[in-house]
């Protein structure tokens, strides 16, 4: 009498007809391999989603530059000889991030102060302002190649007496090469031609030097 109880329940699968049992095995499979499904199919879209958003996103951008300024077709006005100089710039804006595109638009404000000095031993120096608007597009994730542009107003202030202030358009022209090694965080080198329309003398300059980003 031991037998057949145990059989029946050790082995009750075996008790049943071939056909029906063919058919419990077939669903439990399905329903397997259905509930597998159903739990990779949303982490894989939701992966993706995550990786598209993060390429796509934008977020605020701050850079700061300091450079070096080397004057190109500046007036010699009473012998005062104008001399290198060196100044800053400050650069808000919003990264746009594409497949391997990185898209900024961007205000800011540059000052760059140029060295000079009269016949007489006389200092005269120049400081040339700018407020501009503009953008960058920067290549690549690790070494980042960058091609920027800004327009704006500039002005110009001396102590020299035969030279009022005065100020015009202003832009610039860059390149620089990026290093983004930390996440949201990039330096670089960069070399820029600038310029500031102010009648009747109109400084004309290239700036070169480092800088950094910060995205948030």
């Amino acid at each position: 009498m031991d037998r057949p109880v145990q059989r029946e329940v050790t082995g009750g699968l075996t008790l049943l007809p071939t056909k029906t049992r063919f058919a419990l095995v077939s669903v439990l499979a399905c329903a397997s391999c259905a509930a597998l499904i159903a739990v990779a199919r949303p982490a894989h879209a939701q992966g993706y989603s995550d990786r598209y958003d993060e390429r796509e996103r934008a977020a605020f951008a701050l850079g700061f530059d300091l450079e070096g300024a080397v004057p190109i077709n500046l007036p010699t006005v009473n012998g005062n000889d104008l001399k290198g100089g060196g100044g800053f710039k400050v650069r808000v804006g919003e990264q746009l991030h594409f497949p391997g595109i990185r898209f900024t638009p961007e205000l800011g404000y540059g000052y760059d102060h140029l060295f000079a000095s009269d016949d007489a031993g006389t200092a005269y120096a120049w400081d040339l302002h700018r407020v501009f608007g503009g953008a960058r597009l920067a290549f690549g994730h690790f070494l980042v190649p960058v091609i920027y542009g800004h327009i704006g107003y500039g002005w110009r202030a001396t102590g020299e007496p035969d030279v009022a202030s005065a100020g015009g358009f202003a832009y610039d022209l860059g390149g620089a090469l990026d290093l983004h090694v930390i996440p949201h965080f990039g330096i670089g080198a960069h070399v820029e031609f600038d310029g500031i329309e102010s009648q009747p003398y109109t400084p004309q300059w290239l700036a070169f030097g480092l800088h950094a980003d910060i995205v948030f």
